[in-house]
C-alpha cells in the first residue's frame, strides 16, 4: 500500500471519528438519549472538593457522591394531557420518567414549553396496563406529552452526584428527643469522614444521622451495626456479630434513617460495608 493511501485512508477515518462525535454530541436522531449513561456510573472527578470550609448542614461538602436518583416531579392523568413545566439540576447526569398505564396505547414525548419535542419517546407501549421507564440525557426546562386512552402515572427523576442534604428529621427535633449515642467515622479498606449519631423519639423510635459524611464512593453501600468496639479490618467485622442496616442513600451529606426496633441492642459501632466486594469502607465507635 502507497504512502499516499495510507494517508487518505487515516484522514478519512479522523473524519469518520469527527462525524460521529459531533451526532452524538448534538443529540441528533435522539442518539445521545438511547446511548445515556448507565445509572450507577461514576463521573471522572467524583472526588473534586467543592467547598473546604462549608458549614455543617450546608448545600456543599468537601467531595461528590456516587451517582443517586432523586425526585424531580409526579404526574398523573387520564387521556392526553400535557403536564405542567419541570426544570432539571443543570448538573444532572441524566434523567428518567417512571410511567405506567391502564388501557390502550402509551407514549410519553419530552417537550420543551414552546412545544417543541426534544429527544426521543421515554415510554412507548401498546400493551397498557404496563410500568416501565425511559432514560434521556437532556437538561433544563420540560414538559411531558402523554398520549394514551386510559389512568397512567408519571415519575421524573433526575441522577445527579451532588451532597445529598436532608434537614434532621422532626423525631430527632422534638421536645422530648434525645441523642443517645455518637461517633466519629474513621478509615479501615476506604475512606471515612463525618459524625454519626442516634436519636431516640418520645414513642420511644430509634433514629440515625449521618453528619457531614463522606465514604468512599461505590454502589450499594450499606449501614451495618457491629458489636465490635472499636473494628480496624475487614475480618474483624466479617466475624464479630452484626446486624445490616440499611442501603446508603448517598456517599455524600447528611441524611437520616429509621433504624429497625431492637437493632440497639448490643451495638458498640456502625460500619461502612461494602456487600459487593466484602469490605468494610469505615466505621465509627459510639460513645467516642
Amino acid at each position: 500500500m502507497s504512502r499516499q493511501t495510507v494517508r487518505a485512508s487515516l484522514g478519512a477515518f479522523i473524519l469518520l471519528i469527527m462525524a460521529a462525535s459531533a451526532i452524538y454530541g448534538g443529540g441528533f436522531f435522539g442518539i445521545r438519549d438511547r446511548l445515556a449513561p448507565p445509572a450507577t456510573k461514576t463521573q471522572a472527578g467524583a472526588f473534586t472538593p467543592v467547598d473546604q470550609n462549608a458549614p455543617a448542614g450546608s448545600a456543599q461538602s468537601v467531595r461528590k457522591s456516587q451517582p443517586y436518583w432523586r425526585p424531580v416531579k409526579r404526574f398523573e392523568g387520564e387521556g392526553p394531557r400535557t403536564t405542567a413545566a419541570f426544570e432539571l439540576d443543570p448538573s444532572a447526569l441524566q434523567w428518567r420518567v417512571k410511567w405506567r398505564c391502564e388501557r390502550g396505547d402509551l407514549t410519553i414525548q419530552p417537550q420543551r414549553p414552546s412545544g417543541e419535542d426534544e429527544g426521543h419517546e421515554v415510554a412507548e407501549t401498546d400493551a397498557c396496563p404496563h410500568r416501565g421507564e425511559g432514560l434521556s440525557v437532556q437538561t433544563g426546562t420540560f414538559q411531558l406529552g402523554v398520549q394514551t386512552e386510559g389512568r397512567w402515572v408519571a415519575q421524573v427523576e433526575e441522577q445527579v452526584d451532588v451532597p445529598l442534604i436532608e434537614a434532621p428529621a422532626p423525631e430527632m427535633t422534638g421536645p422530648n428527643a434525645r441523642m443517645v449515642n455518637s461517633g466519629k467515622f474513621y478509615d479501615i479498606d476506604e475512606q471515612g469522614e463525618g459524625m454519626v449519631k442516634l436519636y431516640r423519639a418520645s414513642d420511644g423510635s430509634i433514629s440515625l444521622r449521618l453528619d457531614r459524611f463522606y465514604a468512599t464512593p461505590n454502589v450499594d453501600l450499606e449501614i451495618r451495626f457491629s458489636e465490635l468496639e472499636r473494628p480496624t479490618s475487614t475480618e474483624q467485622v466479617a466475624e464479630a456479630p452484626f446486624e445490616d442496616i440499611v442501603f446508603l442513600k448517598a456517599t455524600t451529606g447528611s441524611m437520616n434513617y429509621r433504624i429497625p426496633a431492637g437493632a440497639l441492642d448490643r451495638i458498640r459501632s456502625v460500619v461502612i460495608w461494602c456487600d459487593i466486594t466484602s469490605n468494610a469502607y469505615a466505621a465509627a465507635s459510639l460513645g467516642g
